[in-house]
């Protein structure tokens, strides 16, 4: 029987991946891209809260409207819209369901 050596390597040599590009650890300045105003969207972080909580009172906000108008019940939407809206509806209460977990939701 013939022994035949291929040139096959199945993995790269070196593994090198960024966990957390546009970040430093000199007391965490955080770059995410160019900003319009950076003072003002400095002191909105500062006085109205990180973009997580500004997301999750948009989202609420939706979820009360989504409610109000009965959007789900609307004859007007089609099947793939209300779905669209039950999956948004979906990840508000499972952001709830965490918030309440860590003792954090009202």
């Amino acid at each position: 029987m013939e022994t035949v050596y291929l040139p096959l390597q199945l993995a790269p040599s070196t593994l090198n991946q960024p966990i957390l590009p546009n970040w430093s650890f000199n007391l965490f300045n955080v770059n995410v891209g160019a900003s319009s105003n950076a003072s003002i969207e400095q002191k909105a972080l500062q006085t109205v809260g990180s973009y997580g909580k500004q997301i999750g009172h948009l989202a609420e906000a939706l979820e009360l409207i989504i409610g109000k108008l009965q959007l789900l019940e609307s004859k007007e939407l089609t099947k793939a819209e209300k779905d669209t809206l039950r999956i948004f509806l979906g990840d508000v209460s499972a952001i709830r369901k965490i918030k309440a977990a860590e003792g954090t939701e009202p």
